[in-house]
């Protein structure tokens, strides 16, 4: 049975699968509830190892936002919460711990190729993968590995597409990213900004949906920008990489029915493919267990 734990920026999931990629059990959790100590990665292993101990692991992954240095097991950047991890050897930590091999992957590119595997990916030649969370998560799997590039980066770097020049700096030190558009983060603070009525809910980019499905609001504007800008986006990764599909995920996409069709029409007349039109957008199959599946098979990856 494989291990698969995937470090967001707010959750932790834990999941055990069969080798076969059937799911055995899995977790989610906040991050900020299982911390019992000063020591964040201890608090996780420990967490962890309360919901497997019972099941016989021969291999572990474990998916981190973040550039990942996967020969040292280091990370290379100091992003949110994983900045605890710094100079930490995370592939020994976790392997020496519970005594299996254990490999560590930038989350995106574990979503990705979770959503290869088995998810709405499978037996594509090449497929982009966006993830709308805390952050913009971007990964690529072509001809059935997952797309690197010279020094691990590439692929995985979408959310800091420049969509505007001139607007706000972004932390990677770029401006106009697209993560700062079309992050779920981004997107509520767009809603609080021009719909502060929603201040009041406890998941305003939920009810903006549930809204925007009643026509109960005037918040058609802001959907199109976020659509539009979304679209931009998108049509820019399948101009670099040429996928066949692209898949969307995070908690954004239980809004699929109204955000998918629209950027398919937009996508359509924008992006140059032949025939015109000819890539598919969908919503991820796996939802916010792809990642921690992908984890779980990072030593597929390697084969």
């Amino acid at each position: 049975m494989r291990l698969g734990i995937d470090f967001g920026g707010t959750n932790l999931k834990v999941g055990v699968f069969s080798d076969d990629g059937e799911e055995i059990i899995f977790n989610e959790a906040l991050i900020e509830d299982i911390r019992n100590t000063n020591d964040l990665l201890q608090d996780i292993l420990e967490y962890t190892n309360h919901i497997v101990e019972d099941y016989n692991l021969n291999q572990g992954g474990f998916a981190v936002k973040g550039l990942v240095n996967k020969e040292s097991g280091i990370l290379e950047s100091d992003i949110g919460l994983a900045k605890e991890f710094s100079g930490i050897n995370l592939k020994n930590a976790f392997g020496d711990f519970f005594n299996i091999p254990f490999l560590i992957e930038n989350d995106a590119r574990s979503f990705a190729w979770g959503e290869w595997l088995y998810g709405a990916g499978q037996n594509s030649k090449v497929m982009s993968c966006l993830t709308l969370g805390t952050g913009f998560g971007s990964a690529l799997v072509k001809d059935g590995k997952p797309y690197e590039g010279s020094d691990s980066l590439g692929g995985i770097l979408g959310g800091h597409i420049s969509i505007d020049k001139n607007g706000p700096e972004c932390a990677c030190g770029n401006r106009g990213c697209l993560e700062l558009y079309c992050s779920a983060t981004a997107l509520k603070k767009r809603l609080l900004n021009d719909l502060p009525e929603l201040s009041k809910e406890s998941d305003p980019v939920k009810v903006f949906f549930e809204n925007i499905r009643l026509r109960k609001n005037s918040g058609e504007k802001v959907l199109d920008d976020f659509i539009n800008d979304l679209a931009i986006g998108i049509v820019n990764i399948v101009h670099a990489y040429g996928p066949e599909i692209v898949v969307l995920g995070g908690g954004v996409m239980e809004s699929d029915d109204i955000i998918i069709p629209r950027i398919k029409k937009i996508v359509s007349k924008r992006a140059w493919t032949v025939p015109r039109g000819k890539v598919s957008i969908v919503k991820s199959k796996l939802g916010n267990r792809a990642a921690t599946l992908g984890a779980a098979f990072l030593n597929e990856a390697q084969k």
